[in-house]
């Protein structure tokens, strides 16, 4: 370990303006209208909290700068990095400092050492892409490997499909920098593979959710490209047959890629898909092996074997790249797909492989128990399940039923010898589940491991373990960050306003509008452009113009929220900017730099009862055309109609 402090002498920011004077030009927001992008994760949290600040770090000198402020005044910091955290583990606290590190990205690759020298910004597909360029490969591949960050895969110490073969992400780190609780930058590890020297200090930090230190540089080890693997599907009448298929396979092979669908995910994903898959069938197998060819051949013929054996329904079988990949497209757009069906609370639950079948029977029971939807997705090879819990947000006994069924799966896999996270991290959301999980000895040791790197407990407080009570002081604030740290209702205390591409003002006050909301937005403006014979593109906006929703006829719609983000800044070149955009914004739209609301005519904003909580565009056809979707839309959400909104 190596303290590689550089600025141990800069003075120490006791004020946000004096933290700001120490960062980059811009990089801190206190605008609540600004920083409210940065309340929540993919978790949705409702009781997420109004930061203080938002910081937007561009190296580990700015990180150091923040926690050093947050040690003197007592300032909670909560890391983030892409945001697509499924447990909560990047949700805002009130009066806090949300640090993102989406802007450190530097990428290095060693292929003489056959490592990757990485920021926590870049994303997992961008450090395959990246190790590819060298006949390299990077294997934890989470679904959403094309939009999560390196940082939050070993904050939660991500798997993903391959992990089944090739090990999850702990078992690729090699080394890191990380700011501690004090503001110190030590550097633990490094390219070697191997050092046993002193405790395993690397390992602790990964998994550790941001509690305990910030991750500025992580050194990871690389392996030789893949080879193109064989791929299986086979579909099954019942669960238990599936299951007793997944046991035999393991028992004799180390496929590359073992996956779980049940029949509530295949239909999900055939509604996205229209791929043909068996709607009747209880549960599916995707089944990759990426030996040498000729022995990959020989894997795949004695997995078809098992499944018969087994009681399969159907088998097939391809070394078609192509084919293979339309299935694990399949697969990957597994939660998307359900989230298409409301409102959802994702397990992460993983039991040993002899207790999977009882597991997921367990799952279906305690669906029918509550009479709520539960789709099931898993990593079978490993045992690592997702149940996603479905429900309707606007009906409280539902809500209700579902988050008792939520519990329940919870306690189920405990009880089976299992885990209540097996990737995603315990965060906020499963954190009440932790103590009972743990006993009170290891939980116990857990909480000294805490104290003893952040005996402030200024470092994501109420993540993983629950947060302790603090008497330090809180900072004195710009009166922009005051407002927002009144409360979680407070984000917004006056009506911002912008100006629009037409010189118009435009209001934006709380609420926001939700992902929920936004998606069926999305879904009805694609539902009216099929009416009209339109092939539509829409796009959902928040009061701060960060994208929400977006979707279009041809494509798997509507997206994720960071999925929408991605492809907004990757978008082609706009025709028109809506009137609802702030003319910078507009010129962005007009260099084709993002995608946001495409159409003059299309462009709308939504509003209930005068309060305007997001924008809508819609794009594709006529700018009339255009309009009269976006009235649909508004009229099939309840919303005020355009011209009473504007």
């Amino acid at each position: 370990m190596n303290d590689t402090s550089s600025v141990t002498d800069a003075p120490v920011a006791t004020t946000l303006e004096e933290l700001a004077a120490q960062l980059p030009a811009g990089a801190m927001l206190t605008d609540p209208v600004k920083t409210e992008a940065y309340r929540r994760d993919r978790a949705e949290d409702p009781n997420a909290g109004v930061p203080a600040a938002v910081v937007r770090a561009t190296s580990a000198e700015d990180v150091q700068a923040v926690v050093r402020y947050a040690a003197a005044t007592g300032t909670p910091v909560v890391p983030r990095g892409a945001g697509t955290s499924l447990s909560g583990g990047s949700t805002a606290i009130d009066g806090g400092i949300s640090l993102s590190l989406d802007r450190m990205r530097e990428i290095r690759v060693d292929p003489v050492t056959r490592t990757v020298v990485t920021q926590p910004g870049a994303f997992n597909a961008e450090v395959k892409e990246a190790a590819a360029q060298h006949g390299l490969w990077y294997p934890p591949d989470p679904a959403s490997f094309t939009f999560c960050s390196i940082g939050g895969n070993i904050a939660t110490n991500a798997g993903g499909l391959c992990c089944v073969k090739y090990g999850v992400t702990t078992d690729y780190v090699l080394g890191m920098k990380v700011v501690l609780a004090d503001g110190r930058l030590i550097e633990l590890g490094g390219p070697r593979l191997k050092d046993v020297a002193g405790l395993s200090l690397t390992k602790l930090f990964v998994g550790s959710e941001g509690t305990l230190g910030i991750i500025t540089e992580v050194t990871l080890r690389l392996v030789p490209a893949q080879r193109t693997p064989q791929t299986l599907v086979a579909t099954f009448p019942t669960l238990d047959s599936a299951t007793a298929a997944v046991l035999a396979i393991t028992q004799s092979m180390r496929p590359s890629m073992l996956e779980f669908m049940d029949r509530p995910t295949i239909n999900a994903v055939e509604d996205e898909t229209k791929m043909g898959l068996d709607r009747d069938s209880a549960a599916m197998l995707i089944v990759q092996s990426d030996e040498p060819a000729e022995h990959a051949g020989v894997e795949i013929a004695e997995v078809t074997r098992i499944c018969e054996e087994n009681g399969c329904s159907e088998v097939f079988s391809t070394d078609d790249p192509d084919e293979g990949e339309a299935f694990i497209a399949a697969r990957r757009i597994a939660i998307p797909a359900v989230e298409k069906k409301g409102t959802i609370l994702l397990e992460d639950v993983g039991v040993p492989l002899p207790r999977l079948g009882a597991l997921v029977s367990g799952i279906e029971a305690i669906s029918q128990e509550f009479d709520v939807l539960v789709a099931v997705m898993a990593h079978a090879g490993d045992g690592n399940t997702h149940p996603l819990v479905v429900f309707d947000p606007t009906d409280q006994d539902q809500r209700d039923r579902a988050h008792a069924a939520y519990g329940r799966i919870m306690d189920l896999a405990v009880e089976l010898g299992g885990t209540i996270t097996g990737e995603h991290g315990v965060g906020r959301l499963k954190q009440p589940w932790l103590p009972d999980y743990l006993g009170s000895d290891v939980l116990e040791i857990n909480q000294r491991v805490k104290d003893a790197l952040d005996p402030q407990g200024i470092l994501n407080p109420g993540v993983l373990l629950a947060q302790r009570d603090t008497s330090a002081a809180a900072p004195t604030t710009t009166p922009a960050a005051a407002a927002a740290t009144t409360g979680a209702g407070a984000a917004v205390t006056a009506e911002p306003t912008t100006a629009s591409a037409t010189g118009e003002t435009v209001s934006f006050a709380q609420p926001t509008i939700t992902y929920d909301l936004a998606a069926r937005a999305v879904a009805l403006t694609i539902e009216e452009g099929a009416k009209a014979g339109v092939r539509t593109c829409a796009t959902v906006v928040d009061p701060a113009l960060q994208m929400v929703a977006y979707g279009r006829t041809d494509g798997m719609t509507p997206h994720s929220v960071e999925t929408s983000r991605r492809k907004a800044q990757t978008a082609a070149s706009t025709r028109r900017p809506s009137a609802l955009i702030a003319p910078e914004l507009s010129q962005k739209l007009e260099h084709g730099t993002g995608g946001l609301l495409t159409s003059i005519a299309g462009g709308v904003p939504i509003a209930f009862d005068g309060v305007v909580v997001g924008g809508l565009g819609v794009a594709g056809g006529k700018p009339a055309e255009d309009a009269v979707i976006a009235d649909a839309v508004l009229a099939a959400l309840g919303a005020d109609p355009a011209e009473q909104a504007s």
